[in-house]
C-alpha cells in the first residue's frame, strides 16, 4: 500500500522508481489524500499532482494556477486537466479529463478530474497535464505536466 513517484528518464520513456513523501491534504471525497504540488513558474505559479485517496484507494489528477506575489498583476485560468496512464505498449493514455471552462480568476483557479483506481489493470504510471492560461502586463498560455509520474504498489 505505498505510494511510489517515478521520473521519466530521457525520451524513451523509461521509469526509474523513487518514494514518494506524502503530505496530508484535505479532500471533499475523505479525511485525507496524499500527493505533493509539482510546480513552475515566478510570476505565475502552475501546478499539477495526483491526488491519492487512501481511504476509498484512488487517484485523480489536480491542477492550479496562482497570480504570485509581488509579480505583476494577472488573471489566471487552468483547464482541460487531463489524468493519464502510461504502459510500454501505449504510451500516455488519457483516462480521466476535465475540461473546467469557469473562466478567469483575479488570484487562483484549481481544477481536477473524477477519481480512477490504480489498481485496476496492468502496473503503471499516472501524471497530471493542463492548459494554464494568464492575462495582464504580459499574457501567455502552456500545456504542461511534470517530467514526473505517481506509481501504485497493488
Amino acid at each position: 500500500m505505498r505510494v511510489k513517484r517515478v521520473r521519466r528518464v530521457g525520451t524513451t520513456g523509461a521509469l526509474v522508481a523513487a518514494t514518494l513523501g506524502a503530505s496530508i491534504v484535505l479532500t471533499p471525497s475523505s479525511a485525507s489524500a496524499s500527493g505533493t504540488w509539482d510546480c513552475h513558474g515566478t510570476q505565475v505559479k502552475r501546478c499539477t499532482m495526483i491526488w491519492w485517496d487512501p481511504d476509498a484507494d484512488t487517484f485523480r489528477a489536480r491542477a492550479k494556477i496562482t497570480d504570485a506575489d509581488g509579480g505583476g498583476n494577472y488573471g489566471v485560468k487552468v483547464n482541460n486537466v487531463r489524468l493519464q496512464r502510461y504502459t510500454s505498449s501505449t504510451g500516455w493514455v488519457t483516462v480521466r479529463q476535465a475540461d473546467d471552462n469557469d473562466s478567469w480568476h483575479a488570484i487562483s483557479d484549481l481544477a481536477g478530474t473524477s477519481t480512477i483506481d490504480p489498481c485496476s489493470g496492468p502496473p503503471n504510471s499516472f501524471r497530471a497535464v493542463a492548459a494554464f492560461y494568464w492575462r495582464g502586463a504580459g499574457s501567455g498560455s502552456e500545456t504542461w505536466h511534470p517530467n514526473s509520474a505517481t506509481s501504485r504498489d497493488c
